[in-house]
């Protein structure tokens, strides 16, 4: 099985090992947080075994996420975030059979909306899909993120972010 590693895979995890029966990937961004010298060290071994492959994902992946991201109102996703995102994007798109190991709740959430296979490390994983939209509190007219307006211009109330769900899985 192929697995795609977030930082949190291997962090939240203290028993993390890479098991020669299966292959591992994830990207640049996600092998720059490894700050410890434990994470270091299993990092570097995997690498040096050839256990673990860093790959940076296109810039078209990495242009669809971004999009996505956009489109969702999401703010808070770091580039090691997006960069897994659109390492799975790809991925799928090549036809790959892998699983996403990740506890970053913001990475699950576009996972479930591209119907991207992940499991959690240590925590339950999301119950729901998050989305947010921008809406004038005043007459309910809806507005992009990329608007980046405060007041709505037809009746000059202020433009709240409002946080949209479904279930998830």
């Amino acid at each position: 099985m192929l697995f795609v590693l977030d930082a949190s895979a291997i962090v939240n995890d203290p028993n993390f090992c890479f098991e020669q029966n299966h292959s591992f990937i994830t990207t640049p961004e996600v092998i720059a947080e490894f700050k410890t010298i434990e994470t270091r060290a299993l990092v570097d071994n995997a690498l040096h075994h050839s256990l673990l492959e860093i790959r940076s994902p296109s810039i078209d992946s990495v242009q669809i996420a971004l999009e996505k991201i956009r489109e969702l109102n999401f703010e808070r996703l770091s580039k090691a975030d997006v960069s897994i995102i659109a390492l799975a994007l790809e991925l799928k798109r090549d036809g790959k059979r892998f699983i996403v190991l990740t506890d970053d709740f913001s990475i699950q959430n576009f996972l479930a909306l591209f119907k991207i296979h992940y499991s959690s490390v240590l925590q339950d994983g999301i119950k729901n899909i998050i989305a947010f939209e921008c809406v004038c509190q005043g007459c309910g007219k809806k507005f992009s993120v990329e608007e980046k307006k405060k007041r709505c211009p037809d009746c000059g109330a202020r433009i709240i972010k409002k946080k949209i769900s479904k279930a998830a899985k």
